[in-house]
């Protein structure tokens, strides 16, 4: 019996009759069952490595801060990783390159300082982690105190179609800052496709 399929332009075939061939039948099973899944993930149109880590800079924090409005998208504005190219620093927007399961993580540490040697206030957000129009996680972040500053994480595995736009966004009134400094905590938003 004969296998075949065509990745790109090489047209591989594989004679399931292994005898003809001089290997090991369990070596011949292995190259067979690596061709076969190969030609099934480009036949379905996988986009392998799709993943992205981003943080927000304290230059962003802080002027975000200053101008945060209730259902705001919170920009990140800078990027660890964004292979798949599917990560926006202009927007803070992902939008799937493929459909598939994937999994989100958000960090939104916040500060009761507004400004640095300011007066002192409660830091709290609330945050939500959307799917196009629908609320796919919720996070409160709140301080308790005036001297403090506090972080969450949420952490969501959801089915995304392909261009879909992932994204966090503003809950509800706040107080306080964003808490974001490259050598002290990040605020940050990640995700990746866990099947492929």
């Amino acid at each position: 019996m004969w296998y075949q399929c065509l990745l790109g332009k090489n047209q591989i075939r594989y004679n399931a009759s292994y005898q003809r061939m001089k290997m090991p039948p369990k070596t011949a099973c292995f190259i067979f069952i690596g061709l076969m899944l190969t030609c099934i993930t480009r036949s379905y149109g996988c986009s392998c490595n799709v993943a992205f880590s981003s943080y927000i800079t304290e230059a962003s924090a802080n002027s975000q801060s200053a101008s945060m409005t209730d259902g705001a998208i919170i920009k990140f504005d800078k990027t660890e990783a964004n292979e798949g190219e599917g990560f926006s620093t202009s927007t803070g927007k992902f939008t799937a390159p493929s459909s598939g399961l994937y999994g989100f993580t958000w960090t939104f540490c916040v500060d009761s300082r507004t400004t640095d040697g300011g007066p002192l206030y409660y830091g709290e957000y609330g945050t939500k982690l959307m799917s196009g129009n629908s609320v796919i996680g919720v996070l409160h972040t709140d301080t308790e105190t005036t001297k403090d500053d506090a972080c969450s994480t949420g952490f969501v595995i959801k089915y995304v179609s392909e261009g879909t736009e992932v994204y966090v966004k503003n809950n509800y009134a706040h107080q306080g800052k964003i808490l974001s400094k490259e050598n002290h905590t990040r605020t940050t938003f990640s995700g990746w496709k866990l099947n492929q």
